[in-house]
């Protein structure tokens, strides 16, 4: 069992420079990826999501790319030479024209980042891939580390709560069997007229206990709830995502132990049934942070 929330970075040399990687992921009904990289490595985003999606298939996953150093090498700085004599002649020449005879510096004039030309180093950020494939390789790990401690702290509270629903089932089947009884033996002094040596009309008596059974016997619920909690059990240690199927038990466990509050009229159940809807609205609760 893994949890929805995790954290996880990488950063290493990849080309020339270095490359950092995050990976956060939280919580979320369905898949949805953000990947935020440089534009300029757009190109990598499909080959990202190609990589993560088999691994995170349920979540929120923000993905963050950044160039500590450029992966092709620093930037070239260079002056144009041309382009500065040009604005020096123009710049003299206008301050003949105007007759004024402070002699400043041009450069001030101009300013630097008129005549500096700064150029970064391209490549083909496809011939990149496997370095960066490894990086966010190192970073999913990470994640999935984290994921995966959650998640049995998670399963391991999982399991208490089913163990305290399992006792419920047994207390609810034993009581519900006492208020079966009891609920007889008043049909049984009624239709013998209430007293103990009285003659007793079978075929209304087995009407009565007919219709008793129809209405409050909750055998069938009961071991479809216990069914439901081992299904449970059972899923919560498959190595694979879980989150959706634990989510669709929970509904029908809710369902059953609806029926057995509604059809059991009987305080001591109605109280057990309302402890047990609450195990599950805890169960519901963590399972929705489950992959």
């Amino acid at each position: 069992m893994r949890s929805m929330t995790g954290y996880g970075t990488a950063e290493g040399k990849v080309g020339k420079g270095r490359l950092f990687v995050e990976i956060k992921s939280v919580n979320h009904r369905f898949s949805e990826f953000n990947i935020k990289i440089p534009p300029r490595m757009g190109v990598l985003e499909s080959h990202v999501r190609r990589r993560l999606q088999p691994i995170f298939q349920r979540g929120k996953v923000d993905v963050f790319f950044k160039e500590k150093e450029p992966l092709f090498g620093g930037v070239t700085v260079s002056v144009d030479t041309e382009l500065a004599r040009t604005y020096h002649k123009l710049i003299g020449k206008l301050r003949r024209d105007l007759g004024l005879k402070v002699d400043g510096d041009f450069l001030a004039v101009v300013g630097l980042d008129r005549i500096l030309r700064v150029e970064e180093h391209e490549g083909s950020y496809e011939k990149l891939w496997g370095q960066v494939e490894g990086l966010l390789r190192r970073a999913t790990q990470n994640v999935i580390s984290m994921q995966a401690k959650e998640g049995a702290h998670l399963m391991r509270d999982q399991e208490k709560r089913l163990s305290v629903i399992r006792g419920y089932i047994k207390k609810i089947r034993s009581q519900s069997a006492r208020v079966l009884d009891q609920h007889f033996e008043r049909v049984r002094r009624k239709v013998s007229g209430g007293s103990e040596g009285g003659a007793i009309d079978e075929q209304r008596l087995q009407q009565e206990v007919a219709f008793l059974g129809g209405r409050q016997d909750i055998a069938e619920e009961l071991t479809r709830l216990d069914s439901h909690v081992k299904q449970y059990g059972d899923l919560m240690r498959k190595k694979e995502p879980v989150g959706r199927k634990l989510d669709f038990l929970l509904q029908e466990m809710n369902r059953e132990i609806n029926t057995i509050g509604a059809k059991a009229a009987d305080a001591r159940i109605s109280q057990m049934v309302v402890d047990c809807k609450s195990e599950l609205e805890r169960l519901k609760e963590q399972v929705q942070n489950v992959e």
